[in-house]
């Protein structure tokens, strides 16, 4: 084998790639990524046997080939080169892999391409178009979610089902980690009737590519799914970007019920959310440690005005009372919540207004933002 290629748009997929590559395994094979070069066509593939990654990308082919290379080492020596172009050569006897360019070479020995474990078909039978901006606008509602490795792996999963709403077919986007839930709609240009679970891991790597196909203005990705997997695919620009991930064989939880997401509520709280946040920071000094509990009590004076008391739980040894301007529709309110919950909400708002829509201090509360109904973010209560 023996290439070259332009080597900006070969680290991104490299690096993208290696995303895709086991973190712990015990057989050497799954930390390595797949080259395959053919005619003008590299192709570039890894796994961890729960998601997938495919690329094609152009390239000079002088001899055909192919080798697996630990994805780690590969990524960091190419980072390293400053160079237009990067030629890559295999022996193919030894599985020694050279990079060469004006001022470097490097060696590497790799593991024969023979050896790699094969990838699953792509579903045929199903498939929809999906906008990508809205795609990446859902996710980023979400990053705190997605990218944090510190929750507990029961429910961090990404739902994605279609419904049809007031006569429209929608995507609807949901997320829980059973302590609170952000549903986010958008409309569906199919009629597919589907409804996948994908595992929290896969959908950060899906994420980072889906993002990288908004800078380079690709509008579309098409989505494929049967029973057990679902692949997006992408061209993006002379590339071709399959990644694939298993699905979880599990009846996402009945969310809709007013139990669990209500829509009748009996007081509603509005206020600035930088204002809030201010606050929040102020009481977090004391709670962080603790529980993150914070209380929210919205009061109408006798002069018609309007506030709501923001404070931290009674301890022995501490505690923290602000007033904030508000404003309040219906019963006075009083509720308690992590504070974290909140401000990680408040980071995906484009207006300046914060909604709390409560149904009591014992029931979830709804938050939102006053400029967007698309997303409804749902938080369980706190009891001092």
């Amino acid at each position: 084998m023996k290439i070259s290629v332009k080597l900006s748009d070969f680290v991104w997929i490299v690096d993208i790639a290696s995303r895709f590559v086991s973190k712990n395994a015990t057989l050497p094979i799954l930390q390595n990524i797949y080259l395959k070069a053919s005619i003008d066509t590299l192709v570039i593939r890894a796994t961890d046997m729960e998601k997938y990654i495919e690329v094609e990308m152009p390239c000079t082919v002088q001899i055909e080939g192919s080798i697996t290379v630990n994805a780690k080492t590969f990524l960091d020596v190419l980072k390293t080169i400053e160079s237009d172009t990067v030629e890559l050569s295999v022996d193919q006897k030894s599985n020694i892999m050279t990079i060469k360019t004006v001022k470097d070479t490097f060696e590497i020995y790799g593991i024969a391409a023979s050896e790699y474990v094969a990838l699953p078909e792509v579903p045929q039978d199903n498939s929809f178009v999906m906008d990508t901006t809205i795609f990446v606008k859902w996710l980023e509602k979400v990053e705190y979610a997605i990218i944090d490795k510190s929750f507990s792996p029961v429910l961090t999963w990404v739902y994605m089902k279609s419904k049809k709403e007031e006569w429209q077919n929608k995507i609807i986007f949901v997320w829980t980690d059973s302590f609170r839930l952000s549903e986010y709609k958008t409309l569906n240009t199919s009629d597919n009737d589907f409804s996948l679970i994908i595992p929290k891991t896969s959908m950060n790597d899906i994420w980072q590519i889906m993002k990288y196909a908004v800078e380079k203005e690709v509008p579309d990705a098409v989505v494929k799914y049967s029973d057990n997997l679902v692949a997006f695919e992408l061209q993006i620009w002379d590339s071709k970007i399959v990644t694939t991930s298993l699905l979880i064989q599990w009846n996402f939880p009945e969310y809709e019920r007013e139990e669990v997401m209500p829509t009748v509520f009996t007081g509603k709280l509005m206020l600035d959310k930088n204002e809030c946040e201010k606050a929040i920071r102020k009481i977090a000094i004391l709670t962080r440690d603790i529980n993150n509990f914070v209380q929210f009590q919205a009061k109408k004076e006798e002069n018609w005005s309007q506030k709501v008391i923001i404070s931290s739980w009674q301890t022995e040894k501490w505690a923290w009372v602000t007033e904030l301007p508000a404003i309040l529709e219906w019963d006075e309110i009083t509720v308690a919540v992590n504070w974290k919950y909140i401000t990680d909400f408040i980071r995906t708002m484009a207006s300046d207004t914060l909604v709390f829509n409560i149904v009591s201090s014992q029931k979830p509360l709804v938050l939102m933002d006053k400029d967007d109904t698309t997303n409804r973010y749902v938080v369980r209560p706190l009891t001092a």
